[in-house]
């Protein structure tokens, strides 16, 4: 076993390298950071889209890709990214055979197509370790706003991770939130000694975020990611009743986008266009200096979150002093504690409300401002990754 390596597995990207999350945005700042001590070498399992939104992002890894198609160059639709799962999963495992020997795995994600090629290595090299990262718990498909079956077949594809994490990683780690809770207390209750879970944060690239140009606001919010767990299905709602009560006011939409289609038809329908824009980098990826100038250019940041993992589009907008509003999620509580205008959850009128408030309001939009800015300082990238590196040296002993 070379004690010195590390793979990373981020399969979950199928076809697609446009919409980036929180897992890849982690991996990246983590592993960049490890690239600069100099210490372990490594090397990233991954899809096509994977390998094309990783290289965008600036990650300079070596990669050996696991196949996510049979013969499409692109996902059309929705059903093609559980198949690309499907085919990264059996991909992986042939990929696994021939890779040389590693000391430390990383899944960047639950999903099965992660899981199931660590599993098999963890039986090709007894002696390496295995570290599950899990970003988020997945909400009993009732409780989960969007496709029913949908939310059923994804609720059971982390049941099965989760069980496969708790028998054979030797490490778990989660966030500090309620939904860490959950995840840690599912893991407890399948076997998995407390000892092998730990707790880690996400953050935000404080520097990066400082230097960025400010110019002037040029809309009123923006929303980043628009997925239905995110919110898509209160965009509507909300600015229906915020045209009633401030006319003309502007909303940016930007960032992965999923299930938008009914969306974006229904702001032509309205007329809307003016009032609500959507953003797509003429490139495919908006580099991160641009992005964080985008947020810069919106006064407030409406973020309709139904559930999160973290929420670091909340700690991008905190650090570059735009203020707030999101739903009075757990999360949040625990992460931003009073940090932000808190909407008692899922009440798009008071949603407006809040906007409006703050919007009309400056003295008020200021103080979220600097309270944001205040909370946002503790969650610099360079502090966590040597958190993590810690942890690696111990979990990999």
């Amino acid at each position: 076993m070379d004690a010195s390596s590390l793979l990373w597995i981020l399969n979950g990207c199928g076809m697609e390298a446009g919409s980036i999350t929180g897992g890849p945005v982690r991996f990246h700042e983590i592993s960049r950071r490890w690239t600069v001590r100099g210490e372990v070498d490594q090397l990233v399992m991954t899809t096509a889209g994977g390998e094309g939104m990783l290289r965008r992002m600036g990650c300079t890894l070596p990669m050996i890709r696991v196949p996510a198609a049979l013969i499409a160059s692109r996902e059309w639709f929705r059903l093609q990214r559980f198949w690309s799962y499907c085919l990264s999963a059996l991909g992986g495992q042939h990929v696994a055979r021939r890779l040389p020997p590693c000391g430390t795995i990383i899944t960047v994600s639950d999903y099965f197509c992660d899981i199931v090629p660590a599993c098999r290595l963890k039986r090709l090299q007894p002696g390496c370790r295995w570290i599950a990262w899990i970003h988020h718990r997945e909400l009993p498909p009732g409780e989960r706003p969007g496709n029913p079956l949908v939310n059923h077949v994804t609720w059971r594809m982390q049941e099965w991770s989760l069980r496969r994490i708790a028998a054979r990683a030797d490490a778990a780690w989660i966030y500090d939130t309620e939904a860490g809770d959950q995840v840690r207390g599912r893991l407890l209750a399948l076997g998995m000694p407390a000892s092998r879970i730990r707790t880690m944060r996400c953050g935000v690239n404080l520097g990066d975020i400082r230097r960025a140009p400010a110019g002037g606001p040029n809309v009123d919010a923006v929303m980043i990611g628009v997925r239905p767990n995110k919110g898509l299905h209160d965009i509507l709602p909300v600015w229906e009743e915020l045209q009633r009560r401030r006319p003309g006011t502007t909303l940016r939409l930007m960032g992965g986008m999923s299930g938008e289609g009914p969306l974006l038809e229904e702001i032509v329908r309205r007329g809307w266009q003016r009032q609500i824009e959507v953003f797509r980098p003429p490139r495919g990826f908006l580099p991160q200096p641009e992005y964080y100038a985008m947020i810069k250019r919106a006064r407030l940041l409406f973020a309709p979150s139904h559930e999160e993992g973290w929420g670091m589009a909340v700690a991008e907008a905190m650090a570059a002093g735009v203020p707030v509003v999101a739903y009075d999620l757990p999360v949040y509580r625990r992460i931003y504690g009073e940090a932000f205008e808190a909407v008692p959850c899922f009440d798009t009128a008071r949603f407006a409300a809040a906007l409006q408030g703050l919007l009309d309001s400056p003295a008020r939009a200021a103080r979220f401002r600097d309270a944001g800015l205040r909370q946002a300082a503790g969650l610099d990238w360079d502090t966590l990754a040597d958190e993590d590196w810690e942890a690696l040296s111990y979990f990999s002993l």
